[in-house]
């Protein structure tokens, strides 16, 4: 392999761990928005209606 097929290697590999990576995030990011919304609407059930 020489020099410019391994720099082309590597820069497909990191584009495809960036994609990687902000998918992890997205989706944490998304998790932690649906536990907020569960708990509030949990916190909500447990109030005594008036």
């Amino acid at each position: 392999m020489n020099q410019l097929a391994q720099i082309d290697d590597a820069k497909y590999t990191l584009i495809g761990r960036l994609f990687t990576l902000g998918g992890s995030v997205f989706f944490f990011i998304g998790s932690l928005i649906v536990a907020i919304l569960a708990y509030k609407s949990y916190q909500d059930l447990l109030q005594p209606q008036a």
